[in-house]
């Protein structure tokens, strides 16, 4: 036996290894960079190594708080533990109780080889005020209580501990600013654009509701977070409950926008039109529109017109198929989560999952150790995922919007039917006739609505302001001349397209068939319906006939 074959048998009888045809060998990372979420991770564990390994009682945590700022004011090392505690104590305990305690802690500091201690605490109090204002201007007891601390300070401390209270009343509330403006590139008041729906380009449309969807993530808020955790529900939470409704609408619009259309051969050009639209927003790596999209297309209500699938590509159905299991909440989203850890740049996370796992981390750990400290760890974690969200919200979108669109689009996703009508309109379409129908293609539905039931409040003036939006794009694209009128045929298409937008404009029939509605009449229509509020199931015959479902 040679040498080569002697090392062959030796590798068959070792029982510790595979061969080729065994199980493969787990791949590993060899002299590889970390990510900044590793390196960030890393470096907060071995800050929290500090701490009494994950816990530390409330006097200890504030002393090491002061004790990080040093006689300018300048951090003596990492900010990490500083922020964490800023940010999250009040998970745990009030921010006035901590307020309280370091006024206390100012008082019992007398004598001059104090002072520095007392600068440290002075430096501590500007620094929560400028680098988190939000949750002073949020809790009332704790804007009094920082009040009576430097009213303290400009009583008992020196002209240097004085100084840093002069500007108090000059902070703001933080958080990240605006999305960037809206832009209209190439648009002119004589110039013609179509609002069609049947005219839009897949990206076009893609972008536009990423735009929407960028401003509704970054209206949300730290403390909407934390309400949200502690009470397990959007209720109470504005910016988060508009988020949930902005998708839930967008899922709606989709199933209706399908259902509008009177032929199989029509809806299944809508149906595909909305998988490229996904495909898109799949590119865009906005995935909580995508999931809304997904999840309309994906409704009991529209998966079972199958006379509208048959007339899909093969492409096309592959393509929803893929989309579904991408976001299939089997296996805890597996197959989300692993796509979106692989995602840079600018992206959008479906944030009904990383909600719920804000929900489990606070549930599954306690807010305090058996011996009564602060579990760090816990506070730690729940940290690190919150300024994941944040650095998000910090994003520029890589698009820019149309505003006319972005008016008829927000008026659009502003009113949507009912689950029960759409139901109705999708029996109306293809009754049921299980004899005469092919097996459906699809597999059942895995994408739902994470908070189902959830649909956007939107108040009267702020509806009404949408409504005059609408016929101000409107009449600036399809009214060049100024003369004050639409043609029929423009209006209808445009009613046809966007449903939902169009509603309440139809000029009344005293009019006639064949008057052009005017701007005037658009108006006094749209303000009645927005006054008189969204029509009872008894007009839902009169609303098929308006949506072209009497054809």
């Amino acid at each position: 036996m040679n040498r080569k074959d002697s090392k062959r048998k030796s590798h068959q009888e070792c029982p510790g290894k595979t061969g080729g045809r065994g199980r493969p060998r787990q791949a590993r990372r060899h002299k590889t960079c970390p990510s900044p979420r590793e390196i960030s991770k890393v470096m907060a564990s071995m800050a929290l190594g500090m701490l009494n390994e994950g816990g530390c009682s409330e006097d200890d945590l504030l002393e090491k708080c002061i004790q990080s700022f040093d006689s300018a004011g300048s951090l003596r090392r990492g900010d990490h533990i500083l922020n964490m505690v800023l940010a999250m104590h009040s998970w745990v305990l009030p921010s006035a109780h901590l307020a309280a305690r370091l006024l206390t802690l100012y008082q019992e500091a007398t004598g001059s080889t104090q002072e520095l201690r007392r600068l440290q605490i002075c430096h501590l109090v500007r620094y929560w005020l400028t680098q988190h204002a939000e949750t002073v201007h949020q809790e009332p007891q704790l804007e009094e209580v920082i009040g009576r601390f430097w009213a303290t300070v400009e009583q008992e401390g020196n002209a240097t501990q004085r100084r840093l209270g002069d500007s108090t009343n000059l902070l703001s509330p933080g958080g990240p600013g605006p999305p960037p403006p809206i832009s209209s590139p190439g648009l002119g008041k004589k110039r013609k654009v179509t609002l069609l729906f049947d005219h839009l380009e897949t990206e076009e449309l893609a972008e536009h509701l990423t735009y929407l969807e960028f401003q509704s993530f970054q209206a949300i808020r730290p403390q909407d977070l934390r309400g949200y955790v502690l009470q397990g529900s959007v209720r109470g939470c504005p910016a988060l409950e508009g988020s949930v409704g902005l998708s839930n609408s967008v899922s709606r619009w989709v199933q209706v926008m399908v259902l509008s259309r009177p032929g199989p051969a029509q809806r299944g050009q809508v149906l595909d039109k909305f998988i490229h639209v996904a495909q898109r927003l799949l590119q865009l790596q906005n995935f909580n529109t995508l999931m809304a999209v997904t999840g309309g297309l994906c409704h009991s209500a529209i998966s079972r017109l199958k006379d509208s699938h048959t007339h899909l590509s093969p492409d096309s159905t592959k393509a929803l198929l893929e989309l579904t299991e991408l976001l299939a909440a089997h296996n805890n989203y597996t197959c989300y989560r692993r796509t979106w850890a692989g995602c840079t740049g600018f992206r959008l996370p479906v944030l009904g999952v990383h909600l719920k796992d804000l929900v489990s981390l606070h549930e599954a750990q306690p807010d305090r150790l058996p011996n009564g400290h602060l579990n760090l760890l816990k506070l730690n974690s729940l940290y690190l995922r919150l300024q994941e969200l944040a650095a998000l919200q910090r994003q520029h979108p890589p698009c820019s919007a149309n505003e006319d669109l972005l008016h008829l689009l927000t008026l659009s996703l502003d009113l949507f039917y009912t689950e029960d009508e759409i139901y109705a309109l999708s029996y109306a379409r293809e009754p049921r006739c299980p004899k005469s129908l092919p097996p459906s293609p699809f597999k059942v539905p895995l994408v739902a609505e994470w908070a189902p039931g959830v649909t956007p409040k939107p108040h009267r003036v702020t509806l009404c302001r949408h409504v005059d939006q609408l016929v101000e794009s409107v009449f600036k694209n399809y009214d060049p001349e100024g003369r004050g009128t639409i043609s029929q045929e423009d209006f209808e298409r445009l009613s046809g397209n966007f449903p939902f937008a169009c509603h309440g404009l139809h000029p009344p029939p005293r009019q006639g068939f064949g008057v052009s509605p005017s701007k005037a009449t658009a108006v006094r229509v749209s303000g009645a319906w927005v006054g008189g509020g969204n029509p009872g199931p008894a007009g839902c015959k009169n609303r098929g006939h308006r949506l072209g479902l009497g054809h």
